[in-house]
């Protein structure tokens, strides 16, 4: 937890039909080779519609996303601290791994800590949002 502000150094919030936003000290090399950007809030793509992968660029609208932002399967309860560097790895045709621990919160409320390493929705068609249950592999998701 950050003393300043009561609430953990990395955190994320599931929005209601749309990105996933996360809070942190956050890299992200954008393709092999390129030099790491870093960033303290992104906007995570969960609709699959984006052309700014692993970002959103407000395609979830457009396409008609639709998802609670709520977890049926929430990961395993950690008392690891919510803290440290992230690192946002998207995967080729799938999801967007993130390593490094973070604080999810669910649109309804619901919070957990995510990590060592978090493997993302990026379809928009995983049964288990916002992780990746491997629906991308039927869908064709290509990223």
């Amino acid at each position: 937890m950050s003393k300043e502000t009561g609430s953990p150094a990395n955190a994320g919030r599931i929005t209601e039909n749309g990105p996933l936003i996360l809070h942190g000290h956050i890299r992200h090399a954008a393709r092999e080779g390129a030099p790491a950007a870093e960033y303290t809030q992104v906007a995570l793509c969960r609709c699959g519609a984006s052309s700014n992968k692993p970002f959103c660029d407000g395609s979830h609208g457009r396409a008609g996303f639709t998802d609670a932002g709520t977890c049926a399967n929430p990961p395993q309860a950690s008392t690891q601290p919510a803290e440290g560097d992230l690192a946002l790895n998207p995967i080729a045709n799938g999801p967007l791994r993130i390593d490094g621990w973070f604080e999810l919160a669910t649109a309804d409320g619901h919070r957990f800590v995510c990590g060592d390493k978090t493997w993302l929705c990026r379809c928009g068609a995983s049964g288990n949002k916002p992780f990746c249950d491997g629906t991308h592999k039927k869908t064709g998701f290509t990223a």
